[in-house]
């Protein structure tokens, strides 16, 4: 499952109910995410697995902050692995991440249609 169904309703109901509020997270989650791929997607070329550890943090947080759980624990495995120094297969698991993200993305501006 690409989204939490209940990670809305959790985020509404720690804002206030405040919709604004929460689509403001919503775009301030995509767009850092498009920064955190980024990011991964040089350290991937690189080979860098050091570098791929702090944008993988990033985005595993942020992800849970909205209920992507299946994102978050993509990038957890790359945190995990990259801060033991390397990163098996990092290119092949960045694809993974951003077509995840894909779905993720989709899925949290059809829900702020459907409101």
């Amino acid at each position: 499952m690409t989204l939490d169904p209940t990670a809305m309703a959790r985020l509404l109901e720690i804002t206030g109910g405040d919709v604004a509020f929460v689509d403001e997270l919503v775009d301030t989650f995509i767009e850092d995410a498009a920064t955190q791929l980024d990011a991964l997607r040089a350290a991937a070329e690189a080979g860098d697995a050091d570098a791929a550890v702090r944008p993988a943090h990033s985005l595993k947080s942020n992800s849970l902050n909205v209920g992507a759980n299946v994102l978050a624990d993509l990038t957890r495995a790359i945190e995990t692995d990259g801060r033991s120094g390397a990163i098996p297969e990092l290119a092949e698991r960045v694809r993974a991440v951003e077509t995840e993200f894909a779905g993720v993305r989709e899925a949290l501006l059809a829900e702020r249609a459907a409101r």
